[in-house]
């Protein structure tokens, strides 16, 4: 026989738990009975009331005739399109669930606030032909619309409108007067009119670049070049190379080799030097200190005497001006008696001139047509074009096998389109992940680990 006692210690006692904070109440509540029932309550109203509420009338119907003779009849296609679209199926009403508000304010139309006896006075005047200013106005437009309308719609078989004549413009819709009109102006008139045309740029069709696609390489590349190609192709690379070194060189001059080494102590003097500009010497201070030690007031600004002008200076100083005035208007006049003997040589100017004038627009026509083939600046990276692709001598086999492969065709197509100006010329950005400090609570700690981890 098993005692009571073994009974009790075979059952599995419930854990006592503290539910003081939010967190421990949800962590240690069972609610699977609440939400099961909260469940059953929320299918029951989508249904309905339970079965067990309802009548026998609302789940049964008792047939009291027979019909043996009962055929299916074809629905006609009138019926079919009364019935409801299948996409509308979910807005209409399939809960069973009752509206809570059972009695809901609805705002009237103005046709249903007017009076009965105002609805019967209107009905009378309209039937004797009494219409207000605004109906009256109502079906001349309408007319008009449906004339304008008919005249606008082409029969059947007929082609009045030329599809080739020139597009209609804001000066052949507007008037001549169209061109004090603002742009915004026009463009609100025109589409409202139903009369504006969208154009297409005008350089819809252009290519971006005059660059083909695949260029031509040097005959230096091949895998059995002549010997002239392939010295030409060495000499580019190495004359390229050489104005890198020159660059850098240059850049070494002006910036690290610009500035001498100096030994510590004159670091520090130096210093000292550029700190104590500005302040007094010693020298300084030692004819202050003597200056100090007299009993005698001294200003730092003395007054400044004010000394009027007497007659004879202020008459000197006119006469003084009149003659600079006098001398300043002779030696125009000689200048433009100078300038009549001198028209030969003005023209002589001129041309040349003219002449220098013609050689800068020629040489900037030069240059624009040599941008013009070069890749723009589409962003705020310049395009570097890729090193020139060589085999030295002893690499040449003379066989598409034995020889070594230079280059990459995917990166050489992606240059080609950067220079082409289609793709942005662009860098691989390596974004550096942030080193995160892992750590393991103090809750979680097993003894085993590092105390540093």
């Amino acid at each position: 026989m098993v005692s009571e006692g073994n009974k009790v210690g075979n059952v599995a006692k419930k854990k006592k738990v503290s539910k003081k904070t939010k967190k421990s109440w949800r962590k240690h509540i069972d609610t699977k009975d609440v939400d099961s029932f909260l469940d059953d309550k929320r299918l029951e109203e989508r249904l309905g009331k339970p079965f067990a509420e309802r009548h026998d009338d609302e789940l049964f119907q008792i047939d009291t005739e027979a019909n043996a003779n009962y055929e299916l009849k074809e629905v006609s296609s009138g019926k079919k399109s009364q019935k409801p679209v299948k996409c509308f199926e979910i807005l209409e009403l399939r809960s069973a669930v009752p509206d809570p508000i059972t009695k809901r304010n609805r705002v009237r139309t103005p046709e249903e606030r007017k009076h009965p006896a105002r609805k019967r006075i209107e009905a009378d005047r309209r039937a004797r032909g009494i219409l207000k200013a605004k109906e009256i106005e109502a079906q001349k437009n309408r007319i008009l619309a449906e004339q304008k309308k008919a005249a606008s719609r082409p029969k059947r078989g007929e082609f009045n409108n030329d599809l080739w004549e020139e597009p209609e413009t804001a000066e052949n819709v507007l008037g001549p007067d169209s061109e004090w009109l603002t742009p915004t102006t026009k463009f609100h008139v025109l589409k409202n009119t139903g009369n504006l045309k969208k154009k297409m740029p005008d350089n819809f069709l252009t290519k971006p670049s005059e660059t083909p696609a695949v260029q031509i390489p040097h005959p230096g590349i091949s895998y059995n070049p002549t010997y002239g190609d392939h010295q030409n192709l060495l000499q580019e690379v190495a004359n390229k190379e050489i104005e890198l070194i020159k660059e850098e060189k240059h850049l070494h001059r002006v910036t690290s080799k610009m500035f001498s080494r100096i030994t510590e102590t004159e670091r520090e003097n130096t210093w000292m030097k550029e700190m104590s500009q500005g302040l007094p010497t010693k020298v300084e201070m030692e004819i202050k200190q003597e200056n100090e030690s007299d009993n005698e007031y001294r200003a730092i600004n003395p007054p400044a005497k004010n000394v009027k002008k007497t007659l004879k200076q202020r008459r000197k100083m006119k006469e003084a001006q009149k003659e600079q005035l006098q001398r300043k208007g002779k030696l125009t006049e000689k200048k433009k008696v100078s300038d009549l003997y001198r028209m030969k040589f003005l023209a002589q100017e001129l041309e040349a001139r003219d002449k220098k004038l013609a050689r800068l627009r020629a040489k900037r026509e030069k240059i624009k047509a040599i941008k013009v083939k070069e890749p723009k600046q589409l962003g705020k990276r310049k395009f570097e074009p890729l090193s020139q692709e060589f085999n030295l001598g002893y690499e040449l086999k003379g066989n598409i096998r034995g020889i070594k492969p230079e280059g990459n065709i995917l990166e050489d197509r992606f240059k080609s389109l950067q220079m082409r100006n289609i793709v942005e010329p662009t860098i691989r950005n390596r974004i550096k992940k942030a080193k995160v400090k892992r750590y393991e609570r103090k809750s979680h700690k097993m003894g085993w680990e590092p105390q540093g981890y």
